[in-house]
């Protein structure tokens, strides 16, 4: 058996590194063109409905969760939106939606992480696959410039979440502290 005290700082680790994945993916979009007609809402709808549809190809019964039951400790934040500049001190201007998950079912993460990323290709995403040879990130990016991404961390607990584009607020205006869901299940 682990010691806890191990096994809690597995699970911080875990958490800590799909959030600075989640604000890694969402900085590189700095310089990024605005999209002036995306709306908050718009941008949230949108982004879990793409990480709904990469869920849609993976085993029956999959899902994804804020929360690994694996490792409860490790719950992820509920997603929200970010400004589109490197420092992240900004709360005027350009935003994005972010969101990340544990990918929870059977277990099989790296294959898991391999159907993803063929499957993205299929659908005419722009693929950036580094889990070839060992590699543990994937991500990509629609058409209309949402970007997904997938990471295995240690142990291989497969994450993928996923930031849409950059649109426009109000001046002096932030948006409204928004959530996405606890959890998305298969249609």
């Amino acid at each position: 058996m682990t010691d806890p005290t191990v096994r809690g700082k597995t699970r911080a680790f875990l958490a800590i590194a799909l959030t600075c994945v989640l604000l890694t993916v969402g900085c590189s979009q700095n310089g990024a063109d605005v999209d002036s007609t995306l709306t908050q809402e718009q941008a949230q709808a949108r982004s879990v409905e793409v990480l709904g549809r990469s869920l849609s190809v993976l085993p029956a019964g999959t899902r994804l969760d804020l929360e690994n039951p694996t490792f409860p400790q490790s719950r992820l934040p509920r997603g929200g939106f970010a400004p589109c500049y490197d420092d992240n001190t900004i709360d005027y201007g350009p935003h994005r939606f972010d969101v990340g998950y544990w990918v929870v079912g059977d277990g099989a993460h790296r294959d898991n992480l391999a159907v993803l990323v063929d499957s993205w290709g299929e659908w005419g995403w722009t693929v950036e696959d580094e889990s070839k040879d060992g590699g543990k990130r994937a991500s990509a990016t629609t058409p209309d410039g949402y970007r997904l991404f997938a990471e295995l961390g240690t142990p291989e607990f497969l994450s993928l979440g996923g930031s849409s584009p950059c649109f426009e607020i109000e001046a002096g205006h932030t948006p409204p502290r928004a959530v996405a869901p606890w959890v998305i299940e298969q249609r």
